[in-house]
């Protein structure tokens, strides 16, 4: 699977998530159909800048969704692949 914006959502979770102080920062990529979702997590709740500053105007406009984690600790974003 491919998309040409994934390495730059990626990038802009890893700093989000890395803002927010976390030492350590888990990415994970799922996929489903033409579908792929990455997310990014930590291991302490996000703040609100980490959560929803700038990075995550480029997050929205890239991404067909995105959102937290259920434990606030994460961001993911989703879009469609290029197959």
């Amino acid at each position: 699977m491919h998309h040409p914006d994934a390495p730059l959502i990626a990038d802009e979770l890893f700093v989000a998530v890395l803002s927010s102080g976390a030492p350590v920062i888990e990415m994970t990529l799922s996929t489903a159909g033409p579908r792929i979702r990455i997310t990014a997590q930590g291991p302490d709740p996000l703040s609100l800048i980490s959560s929803h500053g700038p990075g995550w105007a480029i997050l929205s406009g890239l991404c067909q969704t995105t959102g937290l984690t259920t434990d606030e600790c994460g961001l993911w974003g989703q879009l469609e692949s290029n197959r």
